[in-house]
């Protein structure tokens, strides 16, 4: 028997003291595991195995008042990673150092209102003992203003990963139009990543870039990124067509006024072995959207509005709940009354049903998907800023 099999009644006795609500999304049944109810102003969340026993863990941060955390899975109690830290925005999990455990990037110092300084990017090495040692030490990679969203990513297909840091706005912009390109940076790491890391700037034409996702899009062994700004969703390619970059739009967006204009949030699934693109539009938007390629080189997708009942949409993934092949779309918003929907395509009516999760009321800033428990299907982990609180969502099955 495996250890996740083991563990497994320990997460049922501890959902049952907890007064669990089942839920379904018509494609899987959830029930809902309250981690965390101290979460003021929650905004990010990742999974990561941090103490390195092979279960994953969820690591979260919170903006004001800063928090910057991780809970041990099972028993998801809560340890500090750091307390030195204030605007916490972004974090991307990765073993820096090469020493074997899960390191830590944080993008910190952050505020929409200053474009121009801010931004702080460091690494957090893992004390090897992280439940015993709750204060890791923090190294300086750089600051970027506004820097809101980290990804590692392995840009030219050799086995290592490259750190990708993209502001939410260019330097010198401002409210209401935020009409400054944001410079999409990567970062290698050096042979001792204490020390100065090179980097190279991808991009500097990206507004209001809230959305980032890392997809090999044309399958080459080399990863590619997907935005959503101002602009839409973008498809950025390295070394494409005999250029450096190569930026192409796929999704037009909500052509609203600025500042709500263009795409938000950007995952890719797929149906029937075809991909789809689901999107929240416009900036904090109203709008659930998918993307579905025209079938017409050279020209964006095709778009669709699947639901416009959002109020500050912030958190949107695709993932097959159901382990029917499929993908349904998950997406959250964080203004009253808060939301957290399941969308799955019925291929009989070609119509998206929703379902919603959010009995618990979680004003969602943050989404991840990840098999917490070992049992071959995909749990949700929400973490909410104005609700104050982070949930897991344990996947039943069908």
């Amino acid at each position: 028997m495996s250890n996740h099999a083991l563990l497994r009644p320990a997460i049922l006795v501890l959902l049952a003291s907890l007064a669990t609500a089942c839920q379904s999304t018509g494609a899987a049944r959830f029930d809902r595991l309250l981690v965390d109810d101290a979460m003021a102003g929650g905004y990010g969340v990742e999974a990561a195995d941090i103490d390195g026993d092979g279960l994953r863990d969820i690591v979260a941060l919170a903006t004001t008042p800063a928090q910057f955390v991780w809970y041990r899975n099972p028993d998801w109690e809560k340890y500090t990673i750091s307390t030195a830290t204030s605007g916490n925005i972004a974090t991307a999990p990765h073993d820096v150092d090469g020493d074997g455990d899960v390191d830590l990037v944080l993008a910190s110092e952050f505020s929409l209102s200053n474009s121009t300084s801010g931004g702080l990017v460091q690494w957090f090495e893992n004390p090897g003992n992280p439940r015993d040692q709750q204060a890791w030490q923090a190294h300086r990679i750089d600051a970027i203003p506004t820097a809101h969203r980290v990804r590692w990513a392995d840009v030219q297909g050799d086995g290592r990963h490259e750190l990708l840091v993209l502001p939410i706005i260019g330097i010198g912009a401002a409210a209401p139009d935020y009409a400054a390109g944001a410079q999409l940076t990567a970062y290698a790491v050096p042979a001792d990543p204490r020390g100065v890391w090179p980097k190279v700037i991808l991009s500097d034409t990206l507004e209001m870039a809230h959305g980032l996702q890392i997809e090999d899009w044309d399958a080459d062994g080399r990863q590619d990124f997907l935005t959503a700004s101002f602009a839409g969703i973008e498809l950025l390619q390295l070394g494409y067509d005999g250029l450096f970059v190569s930026q192409v739009l796929l999704g037009e967006g909500n052509r609203g006024t600025r500042p709500a204009q263009g795409s938000s949030e950007v995952a890719v699934g797929v149906l029937d072995g075809e991909r789809f693109l689901a999107s929240i539009e416009p900036w904090h938007g109203n709008e659930v959207v998918i993307y579905q390629a025209s079938g017409e080189q050279d020209q964006p997708w095709l778009r669709q509005v699947i639901d416009a009942e959002f109020r500050g949409g912030h958190a949107l993934l695709t993932a097959d709940l159901n382990n029917d092949g499929q993908d349904e779309i998950l997406a959250g918003f964080r203004s009253e009354p808060y939301g957290l929907h399941a969308y799955r395509y019925l291929r009989d009516t070609g119509l998206w049903e929703r379902t919603s999760l959010n009995a618990s009321r979680v004003a969602v800033s943050g989404l991840i998907v990840e098999d917490f428990t070992g049992d071959g299907f995909k749990d949700v982990v929400a973490i909410g800023s104005a609700s104050a609180n982070l949930v897991l969502f344990v996947n039943e099955g069908r």
